[in-house]
This record gives structure tokens, sequence and C-alpha cells, in this order.
């Protein structure tokens, strides 16, 4: 896992869809992480980045809104209906102060960008959490709608400036067990969500105790 590197300044970045969280944000910063592709067969890589916006007191006091942006940029190879593509960006939140949740949320573009996942709700990403901060009950993640920001955009049907461009999501990243991932293969996300809801388990703490 590359490290991230402060990025000068947030304009540096295409910040579009975030007016929700940055609307009431006192300071944002934005971290850089330099990736590079796997050779192909004429041994050739391409340089490319993903950008993690780091939003604190939001959506809570105490708590970090960690958000990608330029993952839409990885083709997800998932449609619409009427085939039109979908891209997503990634948000989480974590206990300020956990930092490592930014490397978390930089491994979810990871896996798009090596094709590792079908990117949409209920997809898990095994040992998002595990590999870049090790010693966590939550080892994996599992991503659905965003519910802890009530302003924040999920759909965007715009299509860009041209209005040619792919749907845009935006999909939240929780940490999960490793027993609940067998749970979410078994009985759904949707299941395992109603146990986390029902168990009244804080999804912003990795050291969380399972609910399964």
């Amino acid at each position: 896992m590359s490290g991230g590197s402060t990025v000068p300044g947030p304009d540096k970045a295409d910040l579009s869809g975030l007016e929700g969280l940055l609307d009431v944000a006192e300071s944002v910063r934005v971290l850089r992480y330099p990736h590079e592709t796997e050779a192909d067969e004429e041994g050739q890589t391409t340089e490319w980045h993903c950008d993690i916006v780091v939003v604190d007191n939001v959506p809570a006091p105490g708590f970090t809104t960690y958000a990608t942006v330029g993952a839409r940029e990885l083709p997800t190879n998932v449609t619409t209906p009427d085939g039109r593509q979908i891209r997503s960006e990634f948000v989480t939140v974590g206990r300020t102060g956990h930092r490592a949740m930014a490397d978390v949320l930089d491994a979810c573009a990871l896996a798009v960008a090596t094709g590792s996942i079908h990117v949409a709700p209920g997809a898990v990403i095994p040992n998002a959490v595990g590999l870049v901060d090790s010693g966590r009950r939550c080892e994996h993640l599992v991503l659905t709608p965003p519910f802890l920001w009530p302003d924040l955009q999920v759909v965007d049907e715009t299509g860009g400036p041209d209005g040619t461009g792919p749907l845009l999501t935006r999909l939240q990243a929780v940490p999960i067990t490793t027993a609940e991932m067998s749970s979410v293969a078994r009985d759904g996300a949707d299941a395992l969500f109603e146990l986390l809801d029902t168990a009244d388990a804080d999804v912003t703490n990795p050291d969380r105790p399972s609910v399964v």
C-alpha cells in the first residue's frame, strides 16, 4: 500500500458532489496515493493516483469522514439496464485520529483498479482493513449506500460536464468481521445490516464485537 502524501490544497482535486460534506466542514485536506499499473505485454506501466478527502468533525464531533476523489475514472464493468456505464466513489467514517481509514479507503480504489470486486451494494472487499491496519477485529469491508450523511450526493446522473459520461454512485465502505463476511455470502448484506442495526453496533469502530 502506498503511503498518502498531502496535496497542496483541496482545489487540486475535483470535489464536486461532496458539497453536502464541505458546506459544514471547518477544514478540508486531500491526501494523494500514487499507484502504478502492472506491466502490460510490452512491459509498459501507467501511473495513476487516488485522492482521499479528509473532513474532520463530520458527520459529528470526534469523527472524520474520508471520501475518494477520482475513483470514478476506474472502469467497474457495471452498467445500467440500458447499457450506461456506472462508476463509483467511496466514503467511510472513523474516529478522528484513526488515520488508517484513509489507507483503507484507498484499498477500495485499488480493488476496483485490479478488477477484484463487483462494484455494487453488498459487495465485500476482503482484507481491505487487515492489510493496512492489522490486528483489528473488522478486517474486511462491505459496500452499502451511504447512511451517515443526509446531505451527501449519492447518485449523479448528469454524465459530467458534457452530459455523456457514466452514471456516478457513491458507496459507503463499512468494516466487518470474518464471521460477518461469511454471513453476507450466506444470507446477503441486507440481513447483516439488520443485525448491525438491532445490535446498535458502532460501525465506526473497527474493533467492535461481531454481531454474528
